[in-house]
């Protein structure tokens, strides 16, 4: 708990520099940083790249993710879809098939029926002309 504490003060302690002008000891006029204050900005420069990134992989995944699910929704109900019509296919195949069945029995009732018909009536002239 105190390294925290001792962490969390020096996130929020301010960054120390002295100001250098021309003729003093560097031969340059703006600011000199102590070690502190340059560690510090490189950190803080670290954590927001190394944040970005994190923010970078997390929306990405985000997006993968989302994508991902709605891919799958799509597949399950096109899997869906084609077995469905596969059946309907299937159904209408043995409906053809019993309904050839039925065709060739009502062809044989009517062929049948028809030569039945006319023998009775062969027979019946017959049987008439016989008397």
């Amino acid at each position: 708990m105190f390294l925290l504490a001792f962490i969390s003060t020096l996130w929020a302690a301010d960054v120390d520099y002295a100001n250098v002008d021309k003729g003093d000891v560097a031969p340059f006029t703006g600011k000199l940083l102590t070690h502190d204050a340059l560690s510090q900005i490189i950190t803080t420069h670290e954590k927001e790249l190394l944040q970005a990134d994190l923010d970078k992989e997390f929306e990405l995944q985000k997006v993968t993710d989302t994508l991902n699910l709605k891919y799958d929704l799509y597949y399950a109900r096109a899997e869906a879809d084609k077995a469905m019509y596969q059946q309907m296919i299937e159904l209408r195949d043995e409906e053809i098939k019993i309904q050839s069945r039925k065709d060739w029995i009502q062809r044989l009732a009517f062929f049948g029926g028809f030569a039945l018909g006319t023998a009775t009536t062969i027979g019946i002239t017959y049987s008439v002309n016989q008397n």
